[in-house]
């Protein structure tokens, strides 16, 4: 997509653009399918007949279709969006948005759920974002919608989308129709499957990447650019809690400094949002001009609350992101300033002239 982008882009377009990554387990019906089949039916049998039954070729046998009816049938679409990995992306999203940034999702097989989810908690659950600045743009979508009416590209010769779809299982829409083909297109393309991102979709001289490439575009430039409310940094931590008053994010920085709600400027960073009266978030960011070596140790404090809360931590630092839940049994006030319950510690090492190495762990309470 870089590389793609920065030929269609002119440089000052493709500067603006931060390009990072959504991760989430993968679960695959496809491999269900054919490891079903094959203890069913024989080696034989499947290795020859398989991908003719998925992309129409041979009469699917009433046995196999029995199969997959059983095979889809378990396959529950409601357990394939984790809920810790919907969680980092939700605080990633969020983040960037506090930072100004619009933020469009290339979205392919699977994660296609994991991005109409967020779209649906962003716009449809607690403290929506007020302007529509989150898109989707969809690639071979096992799911019936694209969150926010998103351009998709499905291909005729998907055969992971079509066993989805060869059999309906009641309560759960089909994927959308395909709407595409790279058959006799002079592309080199390389998945026997055609469901590959890169081997497929995006293989070069495809009619699917001739169309992918432009709704990218499109979309991004629809998008509203929302309003800035943090910096951005070499470094950020970004907290959010749940429905108690006030939860407070601390960081130490190598040079002893504590910044938080008392101190909000320190010597390499700043607490740059401070939330007292809502759920959050509150920020502290690094500039790449101060950053220091050694270890910057992020903690949190429950301020003020009559029930127990979680405080959710979301830390950037150079290219890692992580995100750590925290439990808080009860509110400690001001007590707990001096010692906030520790959430990670972000090691960073080497200097300005060699480059900066940083890594990101979690310990106990401090």
């Amino acid at each position: 997509l870089k590389e793609l982008l920065f030929a269609t882009l002119t440089s000052e377009e493709f500067r603006k653009i931060e390009f990072k990554v959504a991760y989430n387990r993968s679960y695959n019906i496809q491999s269900d399918l054919y490891e079903s089949l094959k203890q069913k039916l024989g080696t034989e049998n499947v290795v020859t007949s398989f991908w003719r039954w998925l992309g129409g070729l041979d009469v699917l046998p009433d046995e196999v279709q029995q199969e997959f009816m059983r095979v889809t049938l378990s396959f529950d679409f409601s357990t394939r969006v984790g809920t810790g990995d919907l969680s980092d992306h939700l605080a990633m999203y969020r983040a960037k948005t506090l930072e100004g940034k619009k933020i469009l999702v290339v979205s392919h097989s699977q994660g296609n759920f994991f991005a109409n989810a967020a779209y649906t908690t962003l716009y449809g659950g607690a403290n929506p974002l007020p302007t529509r600045s989150f898109g989707i743009v969809s690639v071979a979508n096992p799911a019936s919608f694209v969150g926010g009416n998103g351009p998709y590209t499905t291909l005729f010769e998907d055969g992971v989308i079509a066993a989805i779809r060869l059999v309906t299982v009641p309560g759960i829409s089909p994927p959308l129709l395909p709407n595409l083909t790279n058959i006799l297109s002079g592309a080199r393309t390389s998945d026997w499957k055609g469901h590959s991102f890169i081997d497929e979709y995006m293989a070069t001289g495809s009619r699917s990447v001739a169309k992918i490439v432009p709704d990218i575009v499109n979309t991004m430039n629809g998008l509203v650019q929302p309003t800035q409310v943090t910096q951005s940094g070499i470094i950020t931590a970004t907290l959010t809690w749940g429905v108690q008053p006030d939860v407070d994010l601390h960081a130490f920085e190598p040079n002893g400094m504590h910044v938080f709600y008392a101190r909000l400027q320190g010597i390499s960073g700043r607490l740059d949002l401070d939330d007292t009266t809502g759920l959050g978030p509150e920020h502290y960011f690094v500039p790449c001009t101060t950053l220091e070596a050694g270890t910057y140790r992020i903690g949190v404090n429950y301020f003020s609350g009559t029930a127990p809360e979680t405080a959710n931590v979301q830390i950037a630092a150079g290219t890692s992101v992580r995100s750590f839940s925290v439990p808080l049994p009860a509110a400690r006030g001001r007590a707990g300033d001096t010692t906030p319950a520790f959430v990670a510690d972000v090691l960073v090492t080497g200097d300005a002239t060699q480059g900066f190495t940083f890594l990101i762990t979690g310990g106990p309470l401090l």
